[in-house]
């Protein structure tokens, strides 16, 4: 009976999946209607959603099934090619499930765990993005000017990612 209780239902993969379409859904239509932001409200909406799913399933690995599916519906609809989209949505993922720990159940609704996961998550996520198109030769820059791409970008991330994450902890607050 334990065991059961720990694994992963198929409604908490299905509550999963509907998160991580409506992370993709948000982030996609507000980069649509405002092309000048780049990208940079999906971070909020990844910090909502994550901190959410983690929160309403609380199951360890949640986060890091939602990054997983997210992946893969970017690989499969973004029309430019965006190799980094897979890889950094699963750190993002992994990185939030791991740090919040062992007690999943209880930290995964704690406001400085959820924080901290958040940062870390956002701080992951913007690293490898940014590692990957670094390498692909996106940036064609100084090392100078590249240093405080990369300090901005990782900034940034972490920043959305977190302001996201704290709607979740008001609505938790509001809705415990």
């Amino acid at each position: 009976m334990q065991t059961y209780q720990k694994m992963l239902s198929a409604k908490n993969i299905s509550i999963i999946a509907l998160f991580a379409a409506l992370y993709v859904f948000m982030g996609s239509l507000v980069g649509l209607v405002v092309p000048a932001l780049r990208g940079y409200p999906a971070h909020f909406f990844r910090g909502l959603t994550m901190s959410g799913v983690a929160a309403y399933s609380r199951r360890m690995w949640s986060a890091s099934i939602m990054g997983l599916i997210s992946g893969l519906i970017f690989f499969a609809v973004v029309p430019a090619p965006a190799p980094y989209l897979l890889p950094s949505s699963i750190v993002a993922g992994l990185l939030y499930d791991l740090s919040l720990g062992k007690g999943y159940v209880d930290t995964c609704r704690n406001p400085k765990r959820v924080t901290l996961g958040t940062l870390v998550s956002g701080l992951g996520e913007g690293a490898v993005a940014m590692a990957i198109l670094t390498y692909v030769g996106f940036f064609r820059v100084q090392f100078q000017v590249l240093a405080v791409i990369w300090v901005a970008a990782l900034a940034a991330n972490m920043l959305l990612s977190t302001l996201g994450a704290q709607v979740t902890l008001l609505l938790l607050r509001r809705y415990k």
